[in-house]
């Protein structure tokens, strides 16, 4: 993959080209950078696309200027690449975070999307589960972490386990299951572009930045006289970190079971345009039955459903593998992406 930089308006971007044809934007999530996308470029090329891989604001080669972040800025930061590189409107492909920014770039300028595909990703609803997102916002515990175990921190999440081992909670989420290190993906040289890549401070910060601040949480509640038909509490970052220290622990905190939204400007909006969703088996099983198809889309609960609220023109696939599952199952991965994009899906 051939490696360059461009000056947006306020950054300099770092970004994977290849190929020509109809271009498509590849988003990275956390805590990759555009290698994440190694596995896809080939097949996109193959198929006649014009792929464009950015770094996001403070990862991997793209600038770091630290600040607070909002998901409309690291939205604007695609836009604005896209207007540097002179690309009017292209298919837009997001994993993790870089879905999070894929859909506030779909929502907010849909006239630049032909087509989106979200990977593992969420539109504005937190799950309750992911207990990282509570954790980001205690301050100093992230600071701390990734200055003692940032090393460790990359080898436990795609190694499964660590030397030594990441500390339990309130010093950190991320706790690995037993037999994590049996799932192992990701070769030597994956890891070690990791690491490099999340040496930088400035990388920690900024992944502090995006969950602590681009993420506000609020509790929804109906109500037929707001507008939308309802109403937001905003939790500020100490109310959440009190939920993550709570004494009981954060799952017994009364708020715990509230499915926080982050992006209450969005949720009357839709993008009109074909979307896909793919998302990794933990959402495909269920207790004590077999799995639903694996191109039904899930519903049950705000997160699930959320995604049906912002797009009128959906369908989901499921990967029978892990949350990273572009790099862990870049086969079927890219199958249902090439369909997608061909209009076979």
């Amino acid at each position: 993959m051939r490696s360059h930089f461009v000056q947006t308006r306020d950054l300099r971007m770092h970004y994977l080209q290849e190929g020509t044809g109809t271009p498509i934007v590849l988003i990275h999530g956390f805590p990759e950078t555009s290698y994440e996308w190694r596995k896809q470029v080939p097949a996109l090329v193959d198929a006649g696309y014009s792929v464009f891989a950015p770094d996001t604001r403070g990862c991997g080669q793209t600038d770091k200027p630290g600040g607070r972040v909002t998901r409309h800025l690291l939205a604007l930061d695609i836009i604005n690449f896209m207007d540097a590189l002179d690309i009017p409107r292209a298919h837009v492909v997001g994993h993790d975070w870089g879905g999070i920014i894929a859909f506030k770039v779909a929502i907010d300028w849909p006239e630049r999307v032909e087509r989106l595909a979200l990977m593992d990703t969420l539109c504005t609803v937190w799950a309750p589960r992911a207990v990282h997102g509570y954790w980001f916002k205690a301050q100093p515990y992230p600071e701390e972490f990734f200055r003692n175990y940032h090393q460790q921190f990359i080898d436990a999440i795609f190694t499964g386990t660590s030397e030594p081992a990441l500390p339990s909670r309130p010093l950190s989420p991320w706790q690995m299951p037993p037999g994590a290190a049996a799932l192992r993906w990701a070769t030597d040289e994956d890891v070690q572009h990791y690491r490099d890549a999340f040496a930088d401070p400035a990388s920690h910060d900024a992944a502090i930045s995006y969950y602590r601040y681009a993420l506000p949480f609020h509790i929804v509640s109906p109500d037929d006289t707001a507008a939308h038909g309802e109403r937001f509490r905003h939790l500020g970052e100490h109310e959440v970190a009190r939920m993550w220290l709570h004494e009981e622990g954060l799952e017994q905190h009364p708020l715990f079971e509230h499915f926080m939204d982050y992006g209450p400007e969005d949720r009357h909006k839709q993008f009109p345009n074909p979307t896909l969703w793919m998302h990794g088996q933990y959402l495909g099983g269920r207790q004590g039955g077999d799995a639903p198809p694996a191109d039904q889309v899930p519903t049950g609960n705000p997160f699930v459903d959320q995604f049906s609220r912002y797009f009128p023109d959906l369908r989901a696939r499921r990967v029978d593998a892990g949350h990273f599952f572009p790099e862990e199952a870049p086969e079927v991965t890219n199958g249902h992406l090439l369909a997608f994009l061909a209009g076979n899906i």
